[in-house]
């Protein structure tokens, strides 16, 4: 360790030395790059449509209005993605050459961090700013056009550049339903749109939908519901343990109590309880998780901060008049924080199973929105159709695997005992 390196910079340095976590954490970046590149990637829509000498854009118009609210999130993360790229890229060359000394520029962490903090600020700002202003989104006045079959009927005077996998995750084909991979219409003479010579390179569904459309489409389920699910109790539990173990007393006794309440309830039986008395939703998912998991972050915030709030710097701060707020916030959790962190991918892990096996039952994301368990649940019944068994098995393995790989070096990193 060299002198002055600060505890984020010994925690890195310690990560990467773990092979398997660093393959992981560098794996994960694809399946982020996937959720948000999703439309470009598998669409219906066409990118550029010229239709007798006009030139359209539907699939940029459909963009901005999609059916699920979550692909709204992710395609605003699509939209930021070029300008925020082209902005960290001049910040990183600035900042890292910044100062005479090589100490003065900002470390490769640090602008990561603050890549990935400016990519995050960028994505919500421009959710919350056509959320709250519905109507600066440009309109999808071809929503009721099939631009496919438009072409297939008229092919002298309308044509269209697609997206590499021509279908839309619910675009529904019910003569090529339950096909295996790689199928497609041999026979010109039973297609009907110009997008029926690709082929469907992982089979369809029983609706005849292209499962690669679905299964890329359906990563956004996944990593919405991993990762909203984990912020909630990340928040609630970083909140009441760090406020149980730095009062104590009565307020401690009382946080405990109810710790111990939630821990009494399994959040799958609830969410199933819910899902059968409001519907099936995303958000049942989301919010349940969430509300039922942070008790074991509050009870790891609370250990950590009851031997924070004993150190020399907890009681300078108090002599310097400090208020209780501040020492918590701004002092305490800035090395009370460990275990919470290492907790997150494992949450992320264990929200992504739950959500398949809420949708392999058939109480998961409602139809047609695609979900890697809803493909899982129409293969379970009839193993003919393999190809609905193994690939959503496959990438809810990889996806669980490789984020209980990041929490596992993430933990050994953190521990001093592992340090070498």
């Amino acid at each position: 360790m060299t002198q002055g390196e600060a505890y984020l910079d010994i925690v890195w340095r310690q990560f990467r030395k773990n092979r398997p976590a660093w393959i992981a954490l560098w794996l994960l970046g694809p399946l982020f790059l996937v959720a948000v590149l999703a439309p470009l990637l598998a669409s219906d829509e066409p990118l550029v449509f010229h239709d007798h000498g006009a030139t359209l854009y539907p699939w940029f118009r459909g963009l901005w209005n999609p059916e699920q609210p979550v692909d709204f999130v992710f395609n605003m993360a699509l939209v930021a993605l070029v300008p925020w790229a082209v902005v960290t890229a001049v910040l990183s060359v600035l900042l890292g050459r910044r100062g005479r000394a090589p100490s003065a520029g900002w470390s490769g962490r640090q602008r990561v961090l603050l890549a990935a903090a400016l990519y995050a600020l960028a994505i919500l700002a421009l959710v919350a700013t056509f959320a709250l202003f519905p109507r600066l989104r440009p309109e999808n006045v071809y929503y009721s056009r099939s631009f496919a079959e438009e072409e297939h009927n008229d092919p002298g005077e309308c044509h269209g550049l697609y997206a590499p996998i021509p279908f839309g995750p619910a675009e529904r084909d019910l003569p090529a339903r339950f096909r295996p991979p790689g199928y497609r219409k041999a026979d010109p003479e039973t297609w009907t749109k110009a997008t029926d010579a690709a082929a469907h390179l992982l089979g369809t569904d029983n609706g005849g939908r292209d499962v690669l459309a679905r299964m890329i489409f359906g990563t956004r389920v996944s990593l919405t519901v991993g990762f909203v699910a984990v912020g909630i109790y990340l928040a609630i539990g970083i909140v009441l343990g760090a406020t149980a173990g730095y009062f104590g007393g009565k307020i401690d006794m009382a946080i405990c109590r109810v710790l111990e309440v939630v821990m009494l309830f399994p959040s799958f039986f609830l969410i199933l309880t819910l899902v059968a008395l409001l519907g099936r939703s995303i958000y049942i998912i989301m919010v349940v998780i969430g509300l039922t998991g942070w008790s074991s972050i509050a009870r790891l915030t609370r250990g950590e901060v009851l031997k924070q709030r004993s150190m020399d710097y907890v009681t300078a701060a108090r002599a310097l008049g400090a208020s209780h707020g501040r020492i918590i916030f701004r002092h305490i959790l800035a090395n009370a924080l460990s275990p919470a962190l290492v907790a997150a991918p494992f949450g992320v892990a264990d929200a992504v199973g739950i959500e398949a096996g809420l949708s392999l039952l058939g109480f998961g994301v409602p139809p047609p929105a695609p979900s890697w368990g809803a493909l899982l649940e129409l293969g379970k019944d009839n193993y003919a159709y393999w190809w609905l068994i193994i690939v959503p098995s496959l990438a809810i393995f990889l996806t669980i695997t490789l984020f209980n790989l990041v929490g596992s070096g993430l933990r050994d990193a953190m521990d001093p005992r592992l340090r070498r």
